[in-house]
């Protein structure tokens, strides 16, 4: 026989009705229903002022709340949600007060808790595999040509409406800005012709510090996009900042912020007069400004070429000897167990080395010091995100990815 169910009201009406009977004391009927005697008291109590319907459950929410968002300003919180669909809670929070002139605006999560009431935040989906770029710990530049920081400003419409993507270079030691170049737009085939000019007429670095954007990287196995495949093929090394992280290359954008206040606003009336007018900026920030972190010294007093020269005749040793290797072919397969894998159109034209994981049984894939994924036997058709760390340890004492052999 099954057990009968009692709702808590059913409880409360029993107890009051067994207190009102006088057979028993209230401790004794607290004891049996397993409640102290300050909740039966509250039960009598609630049920003498307003009989059983007083025993029902109240809410337990306070009646007032001193801190409540009131009406209006959660009026003007929606009101620019609807105006800017994009915007988040951190910038409607300084909307309230520049545009709004409140003086004590709710903090930026309360905003964010009001947009989730009016239902007005969309959940962001989450990505599936996807292949991640390898970071390792940034490195701090010793000398002159040791860190690059690149980077592109941000495009802007010259006066004639023609777009203009400024590409920079910085030498992150002598804080020299290497290259101010207004490109058509932040594309490889671009970017990797400014770059051409610039090792030919400087030289080659030892790091290139770059963000997660295109066209340095990619969604692509290591993150790597043609153009940071191309920088390591010529012995440099590519460090990725960490996302939404500008702080990792922090002079550099600390320069933009200057560049954009002298030279972008307003911008010239077409392109040619752009970049006469970065040329001369990049000038004055390298001879005729003292940096503050240089001792109040000028950039161009520091900065020297670098010795290692940009030279097709020089082939780096990307792998150690005895490593099997495979060519990647124009449509970015590899020929593999008699057919071909795909390992990503960024690697055309260069070499992978592979290497057997015995535990596991996967073929792990990588460029140079890089690692790009891994195949297994029973789908070797294209390369998949490795997920654990089956390498050997290749890093040097510091914990940065070496470079490869020059």
């Amino acid at each position: 026989m099954p057990w009968k169910e009692v709702s808590s009201m059913e409880q409360k009406q029993q107890f009051v009705s067994l207190a009102g009977s006088g057979h028993f004391t209230v401790t004794e009927l607290c004891e049996q229903f397993g409640i102290s005697r300050k909740t039966g008291h509250k039960w009598l109590s609630r049920h003498a002022v307003g009989g059983m319907k007083a025993l029902e459950e109240r809410s337990r929410a306070p009646k007032s709340v001193t801190c409540r968002t009131s009406e209006e300003i959660e009026g003007l919180i929606v009101a620019e949600k609807r105006l800017h669909p994009t915007w988040g809670p951190k910038k409607i929070h300084r909307i309230l007060s520049i545009k709004h002139g409140v003086e004590t605006p709710p903090v930026v999560s309360t905003v964010g808790e009001v947009l989730k009431r009016h239902g007005m935040v969309t959940e962001r989906r989450r990505r599936g595999a996807v292949f991640k770029a390898q970071r390792s710990e940034l490195t701090t530049p010793e000398r002159c040509n040791h860190v690059l920081g690149v980077d592109f400003k941000g495009w802007f419409l010259t006066g004639d409406g023609q777009r203009c993507d400024p590409l920079t270079v910085t030498d992150l030691f002598s804080r020299f800005v290497l290259k101010i170049e207004a490109l058509p737009e932040a594309r490889t085939a671009w970017t990797m012709s400014a770059f051409k000019s610039l090792f030919r007429r400087q030289g080659l670095p030892d790091i290139i510090r770059v963000d997660n954007g295109a066209p340095f990287a990619s969604l692509g196995p290591g993150g790597l996009s043609k153009l940071s495949v191309w920088w390591i093929g010529l012995g440099i090394e590519v460090q990725f900042s960490r996302p939404a992280c500008p702080q990792d290359n922090g002079c550099h954008e600390r320069m933009h912020r200057t560049m954009k206040a002298e030279c972008c606003k307003p911008p010239s009336v077409n392109g040619y007069a752009q970049q006469q007018r970065f040329d001369r900026w990049r000038k004055e920030f390298n001879e005729e400004r003292p940096h503050e972190s240089l001792g109040m010294r000028f950039p161009a007093d520091i900065y020297r070429p670098s010795a290692r020269r940009l030279d097709a005749r020089i082939k780096p040793r990307l792998y150690e000897l005895g490593v099997e290797t495979r060519r990647v072919n124009a449509a970015g397969y590899i020929s593999l167990n008699g057919g071909n894998s795909y390992v990503g159109e960024s690697f055309v034209g260069v070499d992978v080395a592979l290497e057997r994981h015995e535990e596991s049984g996967l073929l792990l894939v990588r460029y140079a010091n890089v690692k790009l994924g891994s195949f297994s036997d029973f789908d070797s058709a294209k390369i998949k995100p490795a997920y654990f760390d089956y390498w050997q340890d290749k890093s040097d004492a510091k914990g940065r990815t070496s470079q490869p052999h020059v």
